[in-house]
């Protein structure tokens, strides 16, 4: 019998010469990406882990195992009912905005195991396709028993399938990312930039928070899930080695694009749990303090070793780790009722905190949180409307999100005139990115667009039920109705006072 490294690597780099058809008809660039070049310039292609299937099967069988373990013993609607309520909204947002977009991760590595120009590239992407299916079931089947007992979990299979403003924003990026992608860019912004910049956000920190928080279900699956990506990530690394040596500006033109579209989608989905969801006393580092762990000096250096410089708006990045995620967290809060999961009131010990670690910026926000504050003791427990907007918000017409960058002073919005329609971005790198391949996302309409063009109900209400969605039973509330101890200690502000 063979031995294990005598034939994998005939099994995994299983290329030929074609003589039916030409190697571009085979590969043909509109799918396989560009540039294009021979199979043999991609001989030297490698990945480090060098899997064979019967590896996979037994190493994935034991995952399931121990998964099916913790559920069993820990996966009941009484122990989701222990959980602290605002931690058990970041499993809702987290559990919504990736199961589905890790099915449409199955398509892009499927396309990727068709039309990679290696053969050790295909098979690492076939197995990259099992594990995104795998990561597709496992949020699914763990939360489908707490459907019953809160239906805001229902969210984790309906999410995409609906138009809530989120929702709309999420297909925006996942559509092209995984789905439209060809087989070079795809690996660039997923495996390289998404799964090796930002995931460790998501499966590394807040698998910490969740082992503090007392959640061990969740954090088991997050750990379950980044076992995986950290395999079929390095997809991405050989793939922009390779572009780098004969495309070096569409490489560094790919990774600007994805690593700011990645962070705005990030920010919302880890900046939320970290700094708002997760109870105070269970927090011990900021969402800033695991980026900048993270992203600014690992992603830093992942760059520098494939010889690519910082995205061009790298500062505008790094302020934004002070300001993003606490613009958005507050729009969210104030139309709460158009996203699926509850909003937690920040009081003056969660402010402090969040003084204490962002000092440079959180100063600009205290003064929003004690006027919502004060509405709210005005309205009294179990009143939302009070505290709540009416009229539908702005989004960027390239990421799709709310206009939330910049500070609370100064929006970072533009404006862009092109064939006689006047499109607005949240930034600088969204219009950059537009400008870049306009035809591709000039048809979009945001949801501004669609109430304007009769597409979208403008009445609030009738937004929220018929068009996101969302009925009285499902909707963001306040995760403690209004019900703070600390309302009634919180000193007056001179306006209230007055009043």
């Amino acid at each position: 019998m063979l031995k294990r490294e005598d034939w994998l690597p005939l099994a995994r780099k299983l290329d030929w010469e074609l003589t039916y058809v030409t190697e571009r008809d085979a590969f043909p660039e509109e799918v396989s990406g560009k540039p294009w070049l021979p199979q043999r310039a991609w001989q030297q292609w490698e990945e480090p882990f060098r899997t064979s299937f019967s590896e996979y099967v037994r190493g994935q069988r034991q995952k399931e195992q121990r998964l099916a373990a913790v559920r069993e013993a820990i996966g009941r609607v009484e122990d989701a009912a222990r959980l602290d309520r605002g931690w058990l909204s970041a499993v809702k947002l987290h559990a919504a905005t990736f199961a589905l977009a890790e099915f449409a991760a199955v398509v892009g590595n499927l396309r990727a195991a068709r039309f990679g120009r290696d053969g050790a590239w295909r098979s690492a992407a076939t197995f990259g396709a099992l594990d995104e299916l795998r990561h597709t079931q496992i949020p699914l089947a763990l939360l489908h028993d707490l459907v019953r007992w809160d239906v805001q979990f229902d969210w984790t299979h309906k999410f995409f399938h609906t138009n809530n403003w989120v929702a709309i924003a999420g297909r925006h990026l996942v559509d092209e990312m995984l789905l439209t992608a060809d087989p070079i860019e795809f690996a660039v912004a997923t495996h390289f930039v998404f799964e090796t910049g930002f995931t460790n956000l998501q499966f590394v920190g807040l698998s910490t928070l969740a082992h503090d928080v007392g959640d061990r279900l969740f954090e088991l699956m997050l750990q379950s899930i980044q076992t995986d990506e950290a395999r079929h990530a390095q997809i991405g690394n050989p793939v922009l080695d390779m572009l780098v040596q004969v495309d070096r500006e569409h490489a560094q033109r790919l990774v600007d694009k994805w690593f700011w579209r990645s962070w705005l989608f990030f920010a919302i989905v880890t900046g939320f749990a970290m700094d708002y969801l997760t109870p105070l006393e269970r927090r011990k580092h900021s969402f800033k303090e695991f980026a900048r762990e993270w992203i600014v000096e690992q992603f830093s250096e992942q760059l520098q070793r494939v010889g690519l410089a910082l995205p061009w708006y790298w500062s505008t990045f790094e302020r934004s780790l002070d300001y993003y995620h606490h613009m958005v967290y507050a729009s969210a809060y104030t139309y709460r009722a158009s996203v699926w999961f509850d909003c937690v009131l920040p009081g003056p010990e969660e402010r402090a905190w969040l003084a204490g670690k962002y000092p440079e910026s959180f100063h600009e926000f205290e003064p929003i949180w004690r006027r919502v504050a004060e509405r709210q003791r005005q309205a009294g427990p179990r009143v939302e409307w009070f505290t709540h907007g009416t009229t539908p918000v702005t989004f960027c017409d390239l990421c799709q999100l709310v206009l939330c960058g910049g500070t609370p002073r100064q929006n970072s919005a533009r404006t862009l005139l092109r064939d006689g329609r006047r499109h607005i971005f949240c930034s600088d790198p969204c219009a950059w990115i537009f400008e870049q391949e306009p035809e591709r996302y000039a048809a979009h309409e945001n949801v501004v667009g669609r109430i304007l063009a009769g597409k979208a109900p403008a009445n609030l209400l009738e937004l929220l039920r018929s068009y996101f969605g969302l009925n009285q039973e499902m909707w963001g509330k306040d995760v403690a109705r209004g019900a703070y101890p600390w309302l009634a200690d919180e000193p007056r502000s001179q306006e209230e006072a007055a009043c």
